[in-house]
């Protein structure tokens, strides 16, 4: 008995690996990224990188991903639930078997995009985002570093529980 309470008073340690850091280092992209467009272009400025297929795009979405609106106080409850689903999101990082890599690199990467995304709607009360794709005059939403992390994670946490052994 007196090992189990001495188990359960030991703060559980954290160990630097690439699914640690990954979050980090999304967050810092994403937060020089925005910070560079912020300061060289104008709201809804745009510059072509590759013709007109790839494109950035300088504008403020106070709504959700691709622009999602619920009304006036969108950045407030979207704030909110980002904040408790980053939350849900580090619970299942710290607590993912150490043999699911995948699953881990999937959770870090939707934790650094959710986290840069907050940074904003916390700063701004709103999201820079700034990265239009699209074919034909045909645009996907335009998005940011965030997004794009949270998405590719979400695309691998789900080939994960699809194709779980």
């Amino acid at each position: 008995m007196e090992g189990a309470s001495e188990t359960l008073s030991q703060p559980r340690r954290i160990a630097l690996t690439f699914e640690t850091i990954l979050p980090l280092a999304v967050l810092v992209l994403d937060q020089l990224t925005k910070s560079w467009v912020r300061a060289s272009m104008t709201l809804n400025e745009t510059i072509p990188v590759m013709g007109n297929v790839v494109r950035l795009t300088y504008i403020h979405n106070e709504g959700a991903a691709f622009g999602l609106s619920i009304g006036e106080h969108s950045s407030r409850v979207f704030l909110v639930l980002a904040t408790v689903a980053s939350a849900l999101v580090l619970y299942l990082l710290l607590t993912a078997p150490r043999n699911e890599r995948l699953q881990r690199v999937a959770l870090a990467l939707i934790l650094g995009g959710a986290l840069g995304n907050i940074i904003d709607r916390i700063r701004w009360s709103m999201v820079v985002d700034f990265i239009q794709v699209g074919i034909a005059g045909h645009y996907w939403p335009i998005f940011n570093v965030a997004d794009s992390a949270v998405t590719i994670g979400a695309v691998l946490l789900a080939w994960t529980y699809l194709f779980k052994d």
